[in-house]
């Protein structure tokens, strides 16, 4: 990617970013019409995403954006074990917090079948398929692309931004809900930005994200506001505090959650600063 990359071709590159993860996500979608197990459509369709997303990136990068994968930071995976270890600490101190608030645990005795499929789409789904292909996306083509046209600040917040509103399309919530999920989605979004320009990579980010969705909405262990019939473990809170529930979104919009993403904000650039006086 050149510098002086043109505004209406960064543009594009967000269009086009988002784009991909809406067709990718479809396309492998149809996998699940398929006459197969539903843990095993599950885990097909999250390969057939990761995997069209990364061909249908490398296209936008060679013949639009003219530049490389590795020039987005979408190398060959290699993650430094100190962010596996922030990958592990960060959800499971922020669910240890919110256990530690009043509320009810149930354990809804599912089945093994129903066991297997929520562990299936918690690994598989939510863990790698959306933890890889939304750091490909966010923090790979998009960053890279917003970076050489307006600069790292750019390119670290507008992802940021749009990450924490993607993620409110669809949903039913007030004006309140959306501040919360914006803050938290942003907080979040540069989290993974700055991971990515510390290690100079998409994994360390795709790994944390990952490990994030895995623990906090994968169904092994759900911990909100509302009882969750489908999970292996709920956990209902008994806190009417908006700040602590997260609102209409869920735990990750909470202030526990939000704490957590500003502590590896200031602990990446606390990272990035001892890299600099190398």
């Amino acid at each position: 990617m050149q510098k002086g990359l043109s505004t209406w071709k960064a543009i594009l590159a967000i269009f086009l970013g988002i784009a991909i993860l809406v067709f990718a996500q479809g396309t492998s979608g149809l996998v699940k019409l398929l006459p197969l197990p539903e843990g095993i459509t599950n885990a097909i369709f999250s390969c057939l995403y990761v995997s069209f997303t990364y061909l249908l990136i490398k296209l936008l990068c060679n013949k639009v954006l003219h530049t490389t994968m590795a020039d987005c930071r979408i190398t060959k995976p290699k993650v430094n074990p100190y962010w596996i270890a922030c990958a592990i600490i960060l959800p499971v101190g922020v669910s240890a917090i919110l256990l530690s608030t009043p509320g009810n645990l149930v354990n809804n005795h599912l089945t093994v079948g129903q066991i297997s499929n929520v562990v299936v789409i918690a690994l598989f789904v939510v863990g790698l398929g959306a933890g890889v292909v939304e750091e490909m996306v966010f923090r790979g083509v998009i960053m890279r692309a917003l970076e050489r046209r307006w600069g790292k600040p750019i390119a670290i917040l507008v992802p940021s931004v749009i990450f924490g509103l993607v993620h409110a399309i669809g949903a039913n919530m007030n004006i309140l809900d959306l501040l919360l999920l914006f803050v938290a989605g942003t907080s979040v979004g540069i989290m993974f930005s700055l991971i990515v320009y510390q290690s100079g990579s998409i994994w360390p980010s795709a790994v944390m994200h990952g490990i994030w969705n895995v623990i906090m909405i994968g169904g092994i262990l759900d911990i909100n506001a509302e009882y969750n019939a489908d999970a292996i473990f709920s956990y209902e809170l008994s806190s009417d505090s908006f700040f602590l529930t997260g609102g209409a979104f869920g735990v990750e919009a909470s202030i526990i959650a939000v704490c957590g993403y500003i502590s590896v904000i200031f602990l990446t650039l606390f990272l990035c600063k001892r890299k600099s006086r190398q």
